[in-house]
């Protein structure tokens, strides 16, 4: 095999490796706006969680049902 083919193949090698390399940290940026979602402290204990798993009692939000029923 000639010095050509091989700088040829290092060369698909090292470009297939960079554009997997770009995909994959596209993935990890969609799984940082996931966790970019909004974080509310609990009305009862102040415990910071996600509005899309506080409980909401009279416009408060709490982190679980048994901090909810001292509202």
């Amino acid at each position: 095999m000639g010095i050509t083919k091989i700088l040829i193949i290092a060369l698909l090698v090292w470009t297939a490796l960079k554009v997997y390399s770009v995909v994959k940290s596209r993935s990890n940026d969609s799984d940082d706006n996931r966790m970019n979602k909004k974080i509310i402290p609990c009305s009862f204990c102040k415990t910071h969680v996600p509005l899309s798993s506080a409980i909401r009692v009279n416009n408060k939000y709490f982190c679980s049902k048994d901090h909810s029923k001292n509202a």
